[in-house]
């Protein structure tokens, strides 16, 4: 399957347009945010995309060093977590935007769990050292903050230090700056063994929120 014709520009947004422009890709890299998987499972997160095109794009981007294979199964490489950034950027701007009247697409919470981590990314300061389980729409996450790096990766966390639960609309609330992150977490069972992760965790994900938003 061929790709689109390239800019041939030297221009870096053309560039990034060249390889992230092709139908499907960034939908790769989104799914691929949310934890190692395999053809199978980034197929049913894309209703939609036929088998050839996958493969195709597939192909592209380990070609391109932004995701590797091992064992049938892909992952991102430290390129392709770069990408984090670029797909938080168009989920704040698409809240603006008006949906289909009709969905092709689940409401998958790993597509939420990357926007969510991309919003934490932001918010994250260097000295920040959180450790904590993220339950999203019922679905686990685990959360590791270390020296301004963030990682959210689907499945539970071992002995998490804090384990939060909440939904989306939760998020959504906090951003519309219609409640607080410390009001729904009071209304919720926080399993924590250190108050002070509590405190840090819930501060994070104000900030977080906050950008999400954009109030910062």
């Amino acid at each position: 399957m061929s790709r689109i014709k390239p800019y041939t520009m030297s221009c870096p947004i053309s560039l990034s347009l060249d390889l992230l422009g092709n139908r499907w890709a960034i939908h790769v890299l989104r799914e691929l945010h949310a934890g190692p998987s395999s053809f199978a499972q980034i197929k049913t997160g894309l209703p939609g995309i036929a088998s050839n095109m996958l493969s195709a794009r597939l192909s592209e981007l380990c070609e391109a060093g932004l995701i590797a294979k091992t064992h049938r199964v892909y992952t991102l490489t430290a390129a392709g977590q770069s990408t984090r950034a670029i797909l938080f950027e168009l989920a704040r701007f698409g809240r603006g935007l008006s949906t289909p009247d009709a969905p092709a697409d689940p409401d998958g919470v790993s597509h939420r769990a990357v926007v969510l981590a991309g919003a934490i990314e932001r918010a994250a300061g260097p000295l920040d050292d959180i450790r904590a389980e993220i339950v999203l729409n019922g679905e686990p996450y685990a959360l590791t903050v270390a020296g301004g790096r963030v990682a959210l990766q689907a499945g539970s966390m071992p002995l998490a230090p804090v384990q939060l639960a909440f939904d989306w609309a939760d998020v959504e609330a906090v951003a519309r700056g219609d409640q607080r992150v410390a009001s729904f977490a009071a209304e919720r069972e926080i399993i924590a063994e250190d108050p002070l992760q509590v405190a840090a965790l819930l501060d994070l994900l104000q900030k977080a929120m906050d950008i999400y938003g954009g109030f910062k």
